[in-house]
């Protein structure tokens, strides 16, 4: 957070964002990409599935497909988008605060984005109040065995993955060494043949001048 408001003097340059802002905007992508594509999903099933009327016009007919594609792709993006937004912004926010990443992280995002959006129902506040405890149940029963696995997960792929990056730095290592040997080889045999080169000139001159 406090990289965001730091002062950036003329004729330096801008610091480089975050990893946790890259991330929560990585995040936010796919889910609004997931909406997307579940929203251009849910309007061909609408469509395949009612009647079509015979005393339509066709040019009416596609407006219509193309108008419900349009409106079910942008609502469900939007949505899927902002629930995702606003779990990862929470996740990252409480890993931050806390300074430990475990499956709490994922619980506790679950929890306040589930209430947020059972906040979000319309209603009197009545409503809004239930919606939230409905949110806070659902989102933190949900998301529990979801950041266990995740948390299991995330003990056992790290030494995976620092096994095959060990291995394959390894190999580039050597595979650079043995090119730079090859390349040092190679300039030092055209010097050497360089220099047989111009003594054998240097000897051809003598003899020539000596007859």
């Amino acid at each position: 957070m406090n990289r965001a408001f730091e002062r950036v003097k003329p004729g330096e340059d801008p610091p480089p964002p975050p990893p946790e802002l890259i991330q929560w905007a990585r995040e936010t992508v796919y889910g609004s990409l997931a909406g997307v594509v579940y929203g251009a999903w849910s309007a061909h099933r609408a469509e395949m599935a009612s009647a079509p009327n015979p005393n339509e016009a066709l040019n009416v007919r596609r407006h219509r497909i193309w108008t419900r594609a349009i409106s079910d792709t942008t609502l469900h993006g939007v949505r899927l988008g902002s629930f995702v937004s606003v779990f990862s912004a929470t996740r990252l926010a409480l890993e931050s605060t806390r300074e430990i990443r475990d499956m709490w992280n994922v619980v506790g995002a679950g929890v306040v984005t589930s209430s947020l959006t059972g906040m979000a129902i319309p209603g009197p506040l009545s409503v809004r109040l239930r919606g939230a405890a409905l949110g806070v149940a659902v989102g933190g029963a949900a998301t529990l065995p979801l950041g266990y696995c995740l948390q299991e997960l995330e003990r056992l792929l790290p030494e995976h993955f620092e096994a095959i990056t060990t291995t394959g730095t390894a190999s580039k290592e050597e595979d650079s060494s043995e090119k730079v040997d090859l390349t040092e080889m190679f300039i030092g045999q055209v010097e050497a043949e360089l220099e047989e080169y111009k003594k054998e000139e240097r000897r051809r001159r003598r003899s020539w001048f000596s007859k």
